[in-house]
């Protein structure tokens, strides 16, 4: 196990941003499936291999690069180390951050789905605040974790492993 983990690293270390996406996009993918078959009971007859590719996009394309962007913005401006340090990326990352990106992803899994305008409004109306809100319930701690333990080159990977849950819940919330 620890040969892999150390292969895992230098991958990470040598592809940041490629190991990034794949992770990321096959945990969103993975999220999707598990909320197919596990919360919504479907047979696998029923199960929507284009809706987990969706989800795989959304994971490779949208996801990974706006977390990744965000958490070098934020290593670049918060010079305060420590639990100050720490306290601010979370304040900053829940205040400013997760309520964009969720509206930006609800948006995006909605356009994927072929969605127009006004079913988008629509959709966002009746989930956003309930995502946000959920989010709180999960996401401060983990990021009060991640931050203070984590080194940088693995916090997304920490964070994909809870987006594992996470993603099961927006796919079921947003299909």
């Amino acid at each position: 196990m620890a040969a892999v983990w150390r292969s895992y690293s230098r991958l990470v270390e040598k592809f940041p941003w490629s190991s990034t996406i794949l992770q990321t996009g096959v945990l969103c993918a993975t999220g999707d499936a598990v909320a197919q078959l596990a919360v919504e009971r479907r047979r696998l007859q029923e199960f929507d291999p284009v809706r987990t590719g969706r989800f795989f996009i959304m994971g490779t394309c949208v996801v990974a690069p706006c977390i990744r962007t965000w958490y070098l913005f934020m290593e670049r401006v918060v010079k305060f180390q420590g639990t100050k340090g720490v306290v601010t990326k979370v304040l900053m990352d829940q205040a400013l951050f997760a309520p964009s990106f969720l509206c930006v992803f609800v948006a995006a899994v909605s356009t994927l789905q072929g969605l127009g305008l006004e079913d988008i409004r629509r959709n966002l109306a009746a989930n956003y605040t309930d995502v946000v809100l959920t989010n709180w319930k999960v996401w401060p701690a983990t990021q009060l974790i991640n931050f203070y333990f984590v080194p940088f080159q693995h916090r997304i990977l920490v964070v994909n492993i809870v987006a594992l849950f996470w993603n099961t819940y927006l796919a079921a919330k947003t299909n």
